[in-house]
């Protein structure tokens, strides 16, 4: 089982589609574990504290629960003529997607139930011992108390990025471990590789400093894994070849995973302004079979749960962009002393759960393809590690990759995080090295972060820094990742 899964639970599922009964597995999963394995060595992750129990817990007053008004109550017995007409004229005022949306959500509403309690059942034992985190005694995480006050600002790669010019480049900039400067222009509109098997990178960030003596200090440090690389552009650049995505994949053996997490607009992120939205329908200027090219991969979208964008891209987006084969699947967040939905399940101003569309992608003139089948309904639990952050979900794409076998190469669209490439998985241990030689290194892949905040979290958290970070080393400068072979180059080459 992958580290970040802490749990498996079985539970019969329905194919609509072919009428067969199988069965389904879902997960609870460890978010923070979930980066450990794709991050600079020697380094510790800072998150978000996830929430101890339910937003909605009941509020003590003089130490008894105070109950909530149900926001869809029905109006009881003895209400007036006055409650029913103000409970028709708010469903009149419902528009279409409305009530789609609600529909949407009756329909998976049981089957996310007992999935969310077949896993907590079979956790809950463990529990008291492990808690629903899975990382709270993890020496290389730590986590961000929600009501300490960090004045410093994020690094503000949005305007950073506005002050540049819009110019691609596409001579990549090849980062040399362990050190490397960089200006504030040179992070944008250009690819930046580590290709360090097991190296990581701190970069400083500064201003151009050959006009200016003594050269100012730097506005950053960030830290990239090796195997890694960035492209900090928007939207609108990436799928002509100048962007050099689809041409860095094709040298590194084609991208086995593609994971798109789009900044959808909605009310919560306008009033955090953790993140900068976008209009969906700019969706439409992807054309993700240009970046892809001639090699199947596994493509996961983060959907939104309003149904208009939801029906963008499973009935408009996924058939021109080739994608076959598509499940629907669900991460429910939970809290970390209890394991509830962090929102009732039935809550109606907020969800507990997003979805996650997931399905292959074929090549124009690919015929008999052996693809893994990808099963319906899936549902994975996890806490919440900070405001639009995802856990990363590779453990449980790995069964459905074209190869499973491969160790994968993966390009992520609106990133905010630039990880490590990941290694082949190890599905029996490797033997002892006979005497006098080295044992066979595995096989590793790639990952490239693309997005206008691609590098977000890879700010090196300092004291004393003018911005907070996300990163902290741990005094271990040149601690290095075990080696590994990148995928499509021989062992004597190494």
């Amino acid at each position: 089982m992958p580290d970040s899964v802490l749990y498996s639970a079985e539970l019969p599922a329905f194919d609509r589609a072919t009428g067969q009964l199988s069965l389904a597995a879902h997960h609870l999963i460890s978010a923070p574990l979930s980066f450990l394995d794709l991050s600079p060595p020697g380094s510790t992750l800072l998150f978000d504290q996830p929430p101890a129990h339910p937003y909605q817990q009941p509020v003590l007053v003089d130490d008894q629960p105070r109950r909530k008004r149900r926001r869809t109550a029905l109006p009881s017995a003895d209400a007036s003529p006055a409650d029913f007409a103000a409970l028709r004229d708010k469903r009149d005022r419902q528009t279409t997607t409305d009530r789609e949306s609600d529909e949407h959500h009756a329909g998976i509403a049981l089957d996310l139930r007992a999935a969310l309690e077949a896993v907590q059942q079979g956790w809950a034992g463990r529990a008291r011992d492990e808690g629903w985190v899975g990382a709270r005694d993890d020496a290389r995480v730590q986590w961000r108390l929600r009501e300490a006050q960090d004045e410093r600002p994020e690094l503000d790669l949005v305007g950073l990025a506005a002050a540049q010019e819009r110019q691609t480049v596409e001579t990549p900039v090849r980062l040399e471990p362990p050190r490397a400067h960089l200006s504030a222009a040179q992070l944008f509109n250009r690819l930046v590789l580590n290709d360090s098997s097991s190296s990581s990178t701190t970069v400083d960030v500064g201003i151009e400093t050959s006009r200016v003596e003594p050269a100012p200090p730097a506005l950053a440090a960030l830290l990239f894994p090796p195997r890694s690389g960035f492209l900090m552009s928007d939207l609108s650049t990436w799928s002509a070849p100048s962007s050099g995505i689809a041409a860095l994949g094709h040298a590194k053996g084609g991208w086995d995973v593609v994971v798109i997490d789009p900044p959808w607009p909605n009310a919560s992120a306008s009033r955090s302004s953790s993140y900068e939205t976008f209009d969906a329908y700019d969706l439409w200027n992807l054309d993700l079979p240009a970046l892809l090219g001639d090699k199947p991969a596994l493509v996961a979208v983060w959907l939104t749960n309003r149904v208009k964008f939801r029906r963008l891209v499973k009935d408009k987006l996924f058939a021109s962009w080739r994608i076959k084969g598509t499940a629907e699947w669900w991460w429910v967040k939970v809290a970390a002393d209890t394991g509830e939905p962090v929102w009732p399940l039935d809550a109606t101003h907020r969800r507990c759960y997003e979805g996650l569309l997931v399905g292959h992608y074929i090549p124009p003139g690919t015929k008999n393809v052996a693809l893994p089948t990808i099963p319906q309904g899936k549902v994975f639990l996890s806490t919440p590690v900070g405001h639009s952050r995802k856990p990363v979900i590779l453990d449980l794409l790995r069964p459905y990759l074209p190869s499973p076998e491969r160790a994968p190469n993966v390009l992520e669209l609106f990133a905010r995080m630039t990880l490590a490439g990941p290694r082949a998985p190890s599905i029996d241990p490797l033997p002892p090295p006979e005497e006098g030689k080295a044992g066979t290194p595995p096989r590793c892949g790639f990952y490239l972060a693309v997005g206008n905040e691609a590098v977000k979290f890879n700010v090196l958290e300092r004291e004393g820094g003018a911005v907070r970070g996300w990163i902290r080393q741990s005094g271990l400068e040149k601690a290095e990742a075990a080696a590994c072979v990148p995928e499509g180059q021989d062992v004597e080459r190494m």
